[in-house]
């Protein structure tokens, strides 16, 4: 037999904005490697010799750490490589339909 639970948590004050930065820098790793990968798929389709081969699937975010973005270093990198990983998922799902 299987159980669900739901937890609902209430941070304190303080840690509501610190969240809030840690959700949104997540969000901006997730929509960069969307971006990312939308630039590969556009070059498999228009470059012929890239055919068949497979789109890189990394869980890399350090590249999108710039002067711009340097407060994505005060952020834990799972946080980070979380927002890489995730973006994957809906992509290879949709595709696979």
């Amino acid at each position: 037999m299987l159980n669900g639970y739901k937890f609902r948590l209430y941070p304190s004050p303080e840690q509501e904005p610190i969240l809030l930065q840690w959700i949104g820098c997540q969000r901006l790793i997730y929509n960069a490697k969307v971006q990312e990968d939308r630039y590969f798929r556009r070059f498999q389709r228009r470059m012929v010799g890239t055919v068949g081969e497979d789109i890189p699937v990394d869980q890399q975010y350090s590249r999108f750490i710039t002067a711009k973005t340097a407060f994505l270093r005060q952020v834990p990198s799972p946080v980070l490589r979380n927002g890489a990983v995730r973006c994957d998922k809906p992509i290879n799902g949709f595709l696979r339909n």
